[in-house]
């Protein structure tokens, strides 16, 4: 090759000696000759090879050692080794060969000698000419870029390179596939003669879809680098495909003709043959002309044929019309057709809309329904566009009118309707005007025009107060919720338009508004308007910051970020309740304040620091009228009360964070303060009636030293209580504590020593200590884990309840704080079943805090909305008393009354009756609906599923209930209204 070179050096092979023969003589010395004297290779093409061989002969008279040969020429030209292993040694006459090969590595004359060292004492260097031509002959390769473009798979496509060997010699040409793909072509190898000249075929076979990786290289000689040849192919899974592959006629009235057209597209690079159309036939309401096949679809055409659909009948109609295509993959090109037989009819309104004068930056909105009031026969109607025009002079990219976004295409069957939400937000003062382009596939226009105005009157800036500036959600527990609030008031003396009230940083998703995004207000000088913004701690824990922002009017100031910040992290502290919500207030007439309980549900001290009200939407709304001092420490399982008022004296919602720092937490504890203050006086509370087949019970029992009377009577009356629950196929969940808190004795059996301290009985687990309807005798069972001894010293049952339905014992299966194993609550209580909680016991209750808190964090345990699904009931003493009773349970009477439930005597000898009793009020549907607030008797109006009902009811002022005479049929919706009265 003209291009090829090489450097003369001298080239030394070493080869180590053979041809092995008797010892050699002292006296004499050997002497090689070659045969042949020279060799002449002749023309011989570059990077080919050719070999001859010398063979060396002592003709001396001693034997003579030969220690190595090499060639002295052009380097890489010339290679020479023995014919066999070494030693070399000859004696005299003795032979051996060498091998010479010659491969020219550049082109003309490549002259050398062969050299040959022996042990010869007068001539150690024989030296042989060597002498060839390379000759650069290789063949030419053309083109350099092979292209199939595109073709079908399953098909094949062959394209011809050329090589031409000008030289006078033969050369052998070696084509080589490489890529991923080159598996799908095929070439073979071939041998051109002097001055021959050949097409090479090369066949793309693709089984694959895409486009190819894959080249050839060519080896042009033997021993030539490689040509590349560039080859470009892609492999199509359909080479005509149809545009769409849906032909929808929409809906057409019974008789009319629509006509569509099908378009057939060869995406693929080479002709494809439509050979006919044919329809599958399914429905004869479709048809078509003379199609005008056999025809040839060139490289890229598009061909349109028009298809009809006629209906003949109502309803849906479907088709396919197959296009036959010669193609070995897809013989038929396939386009299906619908239609409906019936036409659809738009109605919308309003079609014009006047916003009226509106402050500029404000943002408004209309309600636009848009319904399809055709006959139920008469078929979908199809929402395909809505688009914004400007009709006042100013370009469309200035309207002054929006849209909500809507999923389009939107489909509506007959009698379903959407209610699209316009708004006008003015960016400029005066008068403006818009259409909204409505396109849908109704038979008699595709276009609907609705037409909107709206006057932007100029104002002064907003000037606003934000409260709180920071949201701070301090520290919620993972798992958990909270919510508190954003105030924005107008402290100018203008009106002022805020809009697009959003969050702008969800904070990964744990922070939301509950009442979603506001598109916008009018907030007048002096008021103000409140939104609540809610955080759910992530069980990961961890700290997150996020942001809510607002738009007011007031270009200095466009918009306005409140940042929310929320750590999530365990803490010792259970709160209880996790939020307080007073609902709704009067000025005039305050709700009586809260309690809120902490308790350490550690197994380590936690020192208090600091217990206050954080920054809310109004400060000074909520006040601290009780907390003990700090700092302190509270011990394991001890706890503390917190009672905050609400003064209701600020309209509207009012929301406040109360907080409690601690030493395992980095930020205070949070428990949201929710109450709204109005002028109005009505109310209205709503009750679902459960049916009473799912209850979950708990029987809270005094173990104190005075319940050596009562103690046998509720161990013997046990049966009677379980025969009821089996006898009416409750799916019932039961369990026993003891209204002891602290550990006393280990007179007390159970392995808490009387301090079960909500924990079930027994502690120990000797016992099943959660039964069921399901338990192997639950009558015994129930019977013996009442029987809890005597030895405690004071009751607190409803603080036993509290902690016996708060964490850590209510969600877990152990109690962390004690050393018992296994001794939580766990499983016993569930959210689809109603609670009953049963007192039993010869002594009221002398639980830290009042009753209202129990009750409420009771009946937050079963939904603020569903009341009634928490009943409490006792077996205590009552007024009338008796000898071995320690005075009235007014505080049980009050629980049981404000719950719904009932206060039976302690004095009785027999207490089969009195949970037979329960049991009947239990398992049963309800007939006692207390009311949250004090009413006017005289306002009460009640209502069973939407109907007012004027008898067959008592208003029960003592309980504060409305009780029925014949109780509702389960799943009933009772709502009672009423004008409220202050306390």
């Amino acid at each position: 090759m003209s291009r090829r070179w090489g450097l003369c050096v001298l080239a030394v092979l070493t080869v180590l000696t053979g041809c092995a023969d008797r010892d050699r003589p002292a006296i004499a010395d050997g002497r090689l000759a070659a045969t042949p004297g020279g060799l002449d290779f002749q023309r011989v093409a570059i990077f080919d090879g050719r070999e001859a061989e010398v063979v060396l002969r002592n003709v001396g008279r001693s034997r003579i050692i030969v220690d190595e040969a090499w060639v002295e020429g052009p380097a890489g030209a010339w290679q020479v080794d023995f014919a066999h292993e070494g030693p070399h040694s000859l004696v005299p006459g003795g032979d051996c060969s060498l091998r010479v090969r010659f491969t020219p590595q550049g082109e003309g004359p490549l002259p050398a000698t062969l050299v040959v060292r022996s042990d010869s004492k007068k001539e150690p260097l024989l030296r042989v000419r060597l002498q060839g031509l390379g000759v650069d002959a290789w063949a030419r390769v053309t083109p350099r870029r092979l292209d199939f473009g595109r073709i079908e798979a399953d098909s094949t496509k062959t394209l011809n390179f050329t090589v031409n060997n000008p030289t006078d010699m033969p050369v052998e040409v070696t084509p080589k596939l490489v890529g991923a793909d080159r598996d799908e072509f095929s070439v073979a190898p071939l041998t051109l003669g002097p001055g021959e000249q050949r097409d090479v075929p090369i066949t793309f076979s693709p089984g694959r879809v895409g486009r190819k990786q894959v080249a050839l290289a060519v080896s042009p000689c033997k021993g030539c680098s490689d040509v590349a040849v560039q080859v470009a192919a892609e492999s199509l899974e359909q080479a005509v495909v149809a545009e769409p592959p849906l032909l929808d006629f929409g809906s057409i009235p019974v008789d009319k003709d629509s006509f569509r057209m099908a378009r057939l597209h060869n995406l693929s690079t080479e002709p494809m043959t439509v050979t006919e159309l044919k329809l599958e036939g399914r429905d004869a309401s479709f048809s078509h002309g003379d199609p005008g096949l056999p025809l040839v679809l060139a490289p890229g055409e598009i061909r349109s044929w028009q298809l009809r659909y006629s209906p003949g009948h109502m309803g849906s109609a479907e088709d396919t019309a197959f296009f036959h295509v010669v193609s070995k993959r897809h013989p038929t090109t396939d386009v299906a057709l619908r239609g409906y037989g019936g036409a659809a009819e738009l109605c919308v309104a309003p079609l014009t809309h006047d916003f009226g004068r509106q402050p500029r930056g404000s943002k408004t909105s209309v309600v636009v329904n848009v319904k399809n009031c055709g006959a139920s026969n008469g078929g979908p109607l199809t929402i395909y566009g809505l688009e914004f025009h400007s009709l006042d002079g100013h370009p469309d990219t200035d309207v002054q009118f929006n849209v909500a976004p809507l999923a389009l295409p939107l489909r509506l069957l007959p009698g379903e309707e959407v209610n699209l939400k316009v708004y006008y937000e003015p960016t400029r003062e005066g008068a403006a005007a818009g259409r909204l382009l409505m396109t849908t596939d109704v038979y008699t226009g595709s276009s609907t025009e609705l037409d909107f105005t709206g006057f932007a009157e100029p104002h002064l800036p907003c000037q606003l107060a934000v409260t709180p500036p920071v949201v701070d959600f301090g520290t919620v527990e993972p798992g958990y919720g909270a919510v508190l609030g954003v105030k924005v008031a107008n402290v100018g003396t203008d009106i002022c338009a805020v809009k697009n009230i959003r969050l702008s940083d969800s904070g990964g998703g744990v922070f939301s508004l509950p009442g979603g995004e506001l598109d916008g207000a009018i907030i007048w000088p002096g008021d103000y308007f409140s939104y609540m913004v809610a955080f759910r701690s992530p069980v990961t824990g961890g700290d997150f910051t996020g942001a809510v922002q607002f738009e007011p009017a007031d270009p200095a100031n466009p918009v306005v970020v409140v940042p929310l910040l929320a750590h999530s992290q365990n803490a010792c502290l259970v709160a209880s309740p996790r939020f307080v919500d007073y609902g709704v207030s009067r000025p005039d007439c305050a709700p009586a304040p809260r309690e809120v309980n902490y308790l350490n549900a550690c197994r380590t001290p936690v020192t208090v620091s600091n217990v206050f009200i954080g920054a809310g939407t109004t400060d000074g709304e909520f006040e601290l009228q009780g907390a003990p001092g700090t700092p302190f420490t509270l011990d394991p399982n001890d706890g503390f009360t917190v009672t905050v008022g609400y003064l209701a004296q600020v309209y509207g919602l009012n929301m406040s964070p109360l907080f409690v720092d601690s030493s395992d937490l980095p930020e205070p504890l949070l428990v949201p303060l929710i109450g709204e203050s109005s002028r109005r006086m009505d109310k209205t509370d709503t009750f679902i009636q459960q049916d009473g087949s799912k209850v979950d019970v708990l029987f809270v029992v005094d173990n104190t030293a005075s319940m050596v009377e009562e103690q046998p009577r509720i161990v013997s009356a046990m049966p009677a209580f379980a025969d009821a629950a089996l006898a009416r196929g409750v799916d019932l969940h039961v369990a026993v504590t003891t209204t002891g808190i602290d550990e006393i004795s280990d007179a007390c059996p159970g392995g808490a020593r009387g301090g079960e301290a909500g924990r079930f009985f027994p502690v120990d687990g000797s016992r099943p200590r959660l039964l069921t309807n399901r338990t192997p005798g639950l009558a015994s069972v129930l019977q013996q884990n009442v029987n809890v001894g005597q030895c405690a010293t004071v009751e607190q049952g409803f603080e036993a309840v509290r902690r016996a339905l708060s964490p850590p014992l209510v969600n877990g299966a152990d109690d962390p704080r004690t050393p018992p194993k296994n001794d939580g609550n766990l499983g016993f209580l569930r959210d689809e079943a109603a609670l009953v909680v049963v007192f039993m016991g010869d002594e009221d209750d002398h639980s830290p805090d009042s009753v209202d808190t129990y009750v409420r964090f009771l009946r937050t345990r079963k939904g603020e909305n569903q009341p009634q699904r928490m009943t409490i009931y006792a077996i205590a003493p009552t007024a009338s008393g008796c000898p071995t009773s320690g005075g009235a349970g007014t505080r049980y009477a009050e629980a049981a009354g404000r719950t719904g439930g009932e206060v039976l005597s302690a004095c009785s000898a027999d207490y089969a009756p009195l949970l037979r009793s329960v049991a009947t009020k239990a398992f049963s549907a309800q007939d006692r609906f207390p009311l949250s607030e004090l009413p006017d008797a005289g306002s009460i109006v009640v209502r069973v599923n939407g109907a007012v009902v004027t008898s067959g009811w008592t208003y029960d002022g003592a309980t504060n209930s409305v009780v029925f005479a014949t109780a509702p049929v389960p799943g009933a919706k009772v709502d009672i209204y009423y004008r409220r009265v202050c306390r």
